[in-house]
């Protein structure tokens, strides 16, 4: 399937501008009071901050009902999932949310890398000003699907960028747990936990991670059980530090991925999985699975993450399904 890639916008400039910041996310506890002051020089912006899904979900109402026809969301990964899931959400707006101008704000930010962000917040703000005072060029533009998760049929729906299971979640975790205190700079942090996934990948055992067993069913198909060292879903093109893993060729908007416990072939297959399949793609009888779907179906007891942010699954309240929303329209400063 042909996917969008970033070009140069021709939307029209906004009017009205709405920016969200996260005065908590990683970059911006760096640089906050230049955040500030550069948010307060945009024309015609209305400014919010927010640290948690409820402050998010109240300040883009604010921002939207202030007029804003564009939405600059300066902070990282779950911050922008938490926006997503307001925009998205049931009884919330109809139709299309506005575009949303992505800035690089948190501790990881794959979304906004995989859309083209380059730069500190304060320079995505000031290249934002210019551009709506008419100095400059306008930003990169590129849609992305958006993940929708149901988790249990009384709960509301929650929507990201990149959803994870098995290992992933375990990294995640490892990363909360002994990194994220550290208050690493750049992708430090992240990239420790990207290693942390990789050794539980080669060495299992070592990195105590456990498989998950679990029942899928893909785009409808008949369900398989089994244990899976990690399940990813997600419809950006690169993940952390630009790695690319999945390989499917089929006509559809999702990427998936799973690899099965105590998988064939794994040192040399591993440099394929990372690369998107180049060269030989990793084989299914070495465990090692990749397709573009629409729809996924889960069951199982344990966690799973969206954009960073840690949930639960239980098989009691059914299986978790997995759609595509979207897509939505992201803009970029490089």
């Amino acid at each position: 399937m042909r996917r969008n890639q970033p070009s140069e916008s021709d939307a029209l400039v906004p009017r009205r501008v709405g920016v969200l910041c996260n005065p908590n996310s990683g970059r911006n506890r760096r640089c906050l009071r230049q955040v500030r002051e550069e948010a307060r020089r945009l024309p015609g912006a209305a400014y919010r901050e927010a640290v948690c899904p409820a402050e998010t979900a109240l300040g883009i109402q604010e921002l939207l009902a202030s007029g804003a026809e564009l939405l600059a969301i300066n902070g990282g990964d779950g911050t922008l999932q938490a926006v997503l899931t307001y925009l998205l959400g049931p009884g919330e707006r109809q139709g299309k949310p506005p575009p949303l101008v992505v800035i690089a704000g948190g501790t990881t930010n794959m979304t906004a890398a995989d859309v083209g962000a380059r730069g500190t917040p304060q320079q995505a703000l000031r290249a934002l000003g210019a551009w709506l005072a008419g100095t400059r060029d306008g930003p990169l533009r590129t849609e992305r699907p958006v993940l929708r998760v149901v988790s249990a049929p009384e709960r509301p729906p929650l929507y990201g960028m990149f959803f994870g299971a098995g290992a992933i979640h375990t990294g995640v975790e490892y990363f909360h747990r002994r990194i994220a205190a550290l208050r690493t700079g750049g992708t430090i942090g992240p990239g420790l936990a990207w290693a942390r996934l990789l050794l539980a990948l080669v060495r299992p055992a070592q990195s105590r991670v456990q498989p998950v067993r679990l029942r899928l069913r893909l785009d409808g198909s008949a369900s398989q059980l089994g244990d899976y060292l990690l399940i990813l879903v997600s419809g950006l093109e690169r993940l952390l530090l630009g790695s690319k893993p999945y390989w499917g060729v089929e006509p559809a908007p999702l990427h998936y991925t799973a690899i099965r416990h105590r998988p064939g072939r794994l040192w040399r297959s591993l440099p394929a999985v990372l690369r998107g399949g180049a060269g030989a793609p990793p084989r299914e009888q070495d465990g090692y699975f990749s397709h573009n779907i629409h729809t996924l179906a889960l069951e199982f007891d344990g966690g799973f993450v969206l954009d960073g942010e840690r949930y639960r699954a239980e098989r009691s309240q059914g299986p978790l399904h997995l759609s595509q929303r979207g897509p939505v329209t992201f803009l970029s400063f490089q």
